[in-house]
């Protein structure tokens, strides 16, 4: 015999964040209870109760934890390098801007 009660404590127990959800949210465990004896365990009922919405966040922390910050440090260094370059370049074509000759200046005078 199938004991829909007893499966929906192991549910609970296997998804923790329902605890939170009915603590934090207006709904009570008869509600999820009913919406389990319904459905059961299909994925999409449950991922408004289950899924975490700073999940985002989460995966952003792992992924920058992931980084290789020598080789961050490294890339940066080289931008770095490259700007200085581009700049010293500048400089020095404004250094040589063009002066006319001023002996040609009054040839037509």
């Amino acid at each position: 015999m199938i004991n829909i009660k007893e499966d929906f404590k192991r549910f609970v127990k296997a998804n923790p964040k329902l605890i939170n959800y009915v603590k934090e949210k207006d709904i009570s465990w008869q509600k999820l209870y009913e919406i389990y004896a319904l459905y059961g365990e299909d994925e999409k009922i449950w991922n408004e109760y289950i899924i975490d919405k700073n999940k985002g966040l989460d995966d952003l922390i792992i992924l920058i934890k992931k980084f290789n910050l020598e080789s961050i440090k490294s890339t940066i260094d080289g931008i770095q390098k490259v700007i200085s370059i581009i700049q010293d370049l500048t400089k020095e074509e404004k250094s040589e801007e063009y002066i006319p000759n001023r002996k040609y200046e009054n040839i037509d005078d």
